[in-house]
Order: C-alpha cells, then structure tokens, then sequence
C-alpha cells in the first residue's frame, strides 16, 4: 500500500533522525511514570509558541512543529494555526515545521535557527508557502531532467542526478516566498533579493542543478549573484554557488556549480571586492 503523499517526506525526514525534538525514546525520568524508587519528576524546560500561515496569511492546520534541544513535546497546529511547543531547553535550537503533514493542503517545511533561554514566543508569523505548483518527473529519463515554473525559476539536473527522499513521490514541488515575510535570512549577512523553495526535502542532486531565476528583478547583465540553500540541520541559509546574470536578465548558477539538493533557495547580490 503507498504512503499518502502528505506523509512521504515528513516520514523520510523523521527516519533520516531529522526530528526536531533530539530525544529518540522517552525514558521514565522523563515522562515521570513509576519506577522502583518511585514517581520520577518531569522534565523543566520552556515553551516555544507561534503562529504557522501560508503567504496570505492563512493558517496552516494541523502541521507537525518541533524544536531542536534535548529534550521537547512537539505539537500540531490548531484551526488558527497556533502551536506551543513544551518543555525547551536554553540556547540555540531550530524551530521545524513538517509542512507535508498539514491539514489544509501541501506546504513548505521550514528550519529556523534561533536563541531562547526563557519561553518564547514568535511575534511574526512563521511562514510557510503553498507549494501548489507539482512537476512529476522521472528520475531515470537519460534526458535529465528540466522544469520552468509559472514564476520563471527553471531547474536543470543531470540524467541520474536527482535522488528523491526515500518515500517520496516523484515529483518536484515548487514555490516563490515572498521576501516581505521570509524568516529565513543568509548566515553571511548577505540581503536576500529573491526566494524560492524546493520540495521533497532531503532529496539530494550530484551533479548539483543549474539553477536559474526570474528575469523580472531588473538586474543588469553581468550582475554577479551569491545562491544560498536552507541546511535544515542548521537552520540557515548557506552559501552553495555563485552566479552571474545573463543577456536574457535572468540570474544563472555559474558553469559546474549549482544546487546540491531540493530545498530553500535564495540569491543575493555578490558584495564587491
């Protein structure tokens, strides 16, 4: 019997131990059931709380939230889209949303890094684009594989190159995030010019993809560009190529580099010596 499509990545990435809550099993300290010495305490810790959207500012229903640390209660998003996730520890962790496991459509997963050492609660809501736009593909078409969304982002993998997250359906999902609401942000401080995301997460592509972006940013030829990926395991946005903007006005992954994998994509203006 296949797995729902809903349930693919978001089981592929949980059998990958990309959960958010660090803490495979419970033990009895920590779920404070009887023991020969008698009842164990709880685990202390804090809450972690917000709001999940789509870009229009809906609530995304019943998604699966967790957040990095030792030890946490994940949660589900009510009918508002509100969560709270329980029992944090201090520090840096990444709040992770499995955004195929909603209830009110297909949605982007996000991985967000931030600092807590109380609770915590998001004051902008934790967008998460629709990914309404589906290419099914095959991955051992000798011809590779090529796709050219609405928006004007085309992808370009080498035959053999894509490897889809086990569980997965054959199919890229895709979505511009409008940079207006995005929480995402470059680790080298970089200011983001536009914004895709890429879906079955932990689907990896060697050789990387070419990559090329929109025409409509208006920027002149021979701009050079900086691409960066969302690394999920650490809740940023990476530098993965660099790029330049050609006669057609769209920025292109340099010749032999590209996107190692399907997953947030943005690109910034390449700072000048």
């Amino acid at each position: 019997m296949p797995v729902p499509r809903s349930l693919n990545s978001a089981a592929a990435w949980c059998l990958a131990g990309v959960v958010g809550c660090g803490t495979p099993a419970e033990t009895p300290e920590q779920t404070g059931t009887t023991t020969d010495s008698g009842t164990a305490p709880l685990i202390e810790g804090d809450e972690v709380s917000g709001v999940v959207t789509d870009e229009t500012g809906s609530p995304v229903t019943d998604v699966f939230v967790t957040v990095s640390t030792d030890f946490c209660i994940p949660d589900r998003t009510d009918a508002e889209g509100t969560f709270t996730v329980g029992r944090v520890s201090a520090g840096t962790k990444r709040l992770v949303t499995y955004g195929e496991t909603a209830a009110n459509g297909l949605f982007a997963s996000i991985s967000v890094s931030f600092d807590a050492d109380g609770p915590y609660a998001f004051e902008a809501p934790v967008v998460t684009p629709r990914l309404d736009e589906v290419f099914p593909i095959d991955t051992a078409d000798p011809a590779g594989i090529q796709i050219d969304t609405m928006a004007g982002l085309s992808l370009t993998a080498s035959p053999g190159a894509l490897q889809i997250a086990p569980l997965a359906p054959s199919e890229i999902q895709v979505a511009r995030a409008p940079l207006d609401t995005a929480m995402l942000e470059p680790s080298d401080g970089s200011e983001l010019v536009d914004l895709f995301v890429l879906h079955p997460i932990l689907s990896t592509i060697d050789p990387p993809a070419t990559v090329a972006f929109p025409s409509d940013l208006g920027l002149p030829e021979g701009t050079r560009v900086v691409f960066h990926a969302l690394d999920y395991d650490l809740g940023e946005l990476v530098q993965v190529a660099g790029g330049s903007v050609g006669a057609d006005g769209r920025p292109t992954t340099d010749p032999g580099t590209g996107i190692p994998e399907l997953t947030w994509i943005g690109i910034s203006l390449e700072e000048s010596p």
